[in-house]
């Protein structure tokens, strides 16, 4: 066909022979003059089956693709499950579904957070007693231990419908571990030491809130600490004992620097059975005796800094780690017994920090300014030139980049590959809030800034400055939108949830809150003062 030219119209009709609605050739039909090519272009006749059929096709492909959505859509829904920072969904704003009130409440104590040690079993939020808790805050001199809120027992709460499932009541001084203040930490089996002095009982929850419980059957100078992977920590000093420390609050304690004392016996044992999986001794290093301060009663508070214990020993469950520190004692331990601590050092004597960041994955930071990351052996998996910057991933995020800083400052950080090398660079941000599928999180101070994982590309950025006295505290997201739980700074007043497309940095919604919020099988939970409430 002749090229038309550019100022004339093109008209394209449709034109069906002998037509089911008579439809054709006839009178009526325009008939071009001959001496210009037809603009019309004319269709063999198509019948009505071979319409029906194409547009069946139409529609069953339309079909299948929603159902193909709605596929994606579960299945993220159900990876989002199982991730501490994951919520089966953000789209709207949620409404309070149910509430769950703590037994004990407490008045507000300037400068302590309404945070709960809370810990997964399955899909259940379960929070030890009160006074299993350890407080944020010091003790005040004139008030003593502060009173905190929450339940008398063990509680276990199903976050769907907010029903207590089962509860397990504790005795006196009571400490159970692994748990953690983010419900990032989940067991098979929570271990809970409690009882008087003479009679210390170990005592193992399962997931159903089935128990088992042994006497810990203590030798002098023995304590026993809850572990991860259901163990306990025996621990015991071993050595002559440690000179005599002689201690004024007025001018200090004699001699102030311990240079010798004794090691630690550390005996990891099955909490159900007692049966020794480990050993390791933990040599003394010299310190400062003013770091071995022994444990006080309030009542006494006053005199603390004239109490000197150089025996003075406490275990801290990790979600992987026995983290040991005392008295020219300190370690970090795996849950098989490697000293992690010195897995770096190629003498074995100088220790590093340890960070645990994820299943198995370790970050050693010492003098130098690299990370080395290993494995629970203690074996080397990756070398990094600086600082990990760890932050909340989304569980269908790549595991592709680290993010690393080597300013001494703080500010800023590189995205490294696995080989070493760039992927991007961000000057400013002070951490990340969120290392998504698509697109990471960084945090300014000021503003909030999404950009692309593979790039580094600034997609946008987002602030507000009416939230000016509060600070981000916690990240959560379905895979498609951002949840920042923003809370006061001296852990009073109202705080607030806003929630960002990760995609654009567009706020969706936002809503009051007065404690922190937490992810549990998919479900969000506030812990208040008041007690547990369910969003949804």
């Amino acid at each position: 066909m002749a090229r038309p030219d550019k100022q004339d119209s093109v008209v394209f009709d449709l034109v069906e022979e002998n037509g089911p609605d008579g439809v054709g050739d006839g009178p009526g039909t325009p008939v071009p003059p001959p001496d210009r090519p037809s603009l019309l272009v004319r269709l063999s006749r198509v019948p009505r089956r071979t319409w029906l059929l194409v547009a069946a096709g139409v529609t069953v492909v339309a079909v299948t693709v929603a159902a193909v959505d709605l596929v994606r859509d579960d299945r993220r829904e159900d990876l989002m499950r199982t991730s501490p920072v994951g919520v089966a969904s953000l789209a709207a704003r949620p409404t309070e579904t149910w509430t769950v009130p703590f037994d004990t409440l407490a008045e507000q104590v300037q400068g302590m957070p309404t945070e709960q040690q809370v810990v997964t079993m399955g899909r259940l939020l379960v929070v030890p007693p009160a006074k299993a808790q350890r407080p944020w805050s010091a003790p005040s001199p004139d008030r003593g231990e502060p009173v905190l809120p929450g339940f008398e027992d063990v509680v276990a709460i199903d976050p769907e419908r907010g029903e207590v499932v089962w509860r397990v009541p504790l005795g006196e001084r009571a400490t159970c571990g692994p748990t953690g203040y983010d419900a990032s930490t989940s067991t098979e089996a929570l271990v809970c030491v409690h009882g008087a002095d003479d009679a210390r009982e170990v005592l193992t929850i399962a997931p159903d809130g089935s128990t088992r419980a042994r006497s810990a059957d203590l030798a002098p100078g023995e304590q026993v600490f809850p572990g991860p992977d259901g163990l306990v920590a025996r621990t015991s000093r071993t050595g002559e004992p440690a000179r005599a420390v002689q201690c004024d609050p007025a001018v200090g304690c004699s001699p102030e620097a311990l240079t010798t004392g004794r090691d630690l016996l550390v005996v990891a044992e099955d909490a159900r059975t007692g049966t020794a999986r480990w050993r390791a001794v933990v040599e003394f290093d010299p310190m400062n005796s003013m770091n071995c301060q022994a444990a006080v009663e309030p009542g006494d508070w006053p005199a603390v800094g004239s109490a000197v214990d150089t025996d003075v020993v406490a275990v801290r469950a990790g979600a992987e780690t026995v983290v040991v520190d005392g008295c020219g004692v300190s370690a970090t331990l795996s849950v098989s017994g490697t000293r992690l601590d010195l897995a770096a050092d190629a003498d074995g004597s100088v220790p590093a920090w340890v960070t645990e960041l994820g299943p198995a994955r370790f970050a050693l930071e010492g003098e130098g300014p690299g990370t080395t990351v290993v494995d629970e052996a203690g074996e080397t998996l990756q070398t990094l030139d600086g600082s990990v910057r760890v932050g909340p991933t989304s569980p269908d995020a790549p595991d592709d980049l680290w993010f690393v800083t080597t300013r001494t400052d703080g500010s800023g950080f590189e995205a490294q590959r696995e080989d070493g090398s760039v992927a991007w660079s961000e000057r400013y941000g002070w951490s990340v809030l969120l290392a998504g599928r698509d697109v990471v999180v960084v945090d300014r101070g000021s503003s909030v800034v999404g950009r692309d994982r593979s790039t580094g590309r600034e997609l946008w950025t987002w602030g507000r400055d009416d939230l000016t006295g509060l600070t981000r505290y916690r990240t959560l997201t379905d895979g498609e939108a951002l949840a920042l739980a923003h809370l006061s700074r001296d852990g009073g007043g109202e705080g607030r949830l806003v929630t960002l497309d990760l995609d654009t940095g567009r706020q969706l919604w936002e809503m009051p809150m007065t404690g922190p919020v937490v992810a549990v099988g998919g479900r969000l939970v506030e812990l208040t003062r008041e007690g547990l409430r369910g969003l949804g």
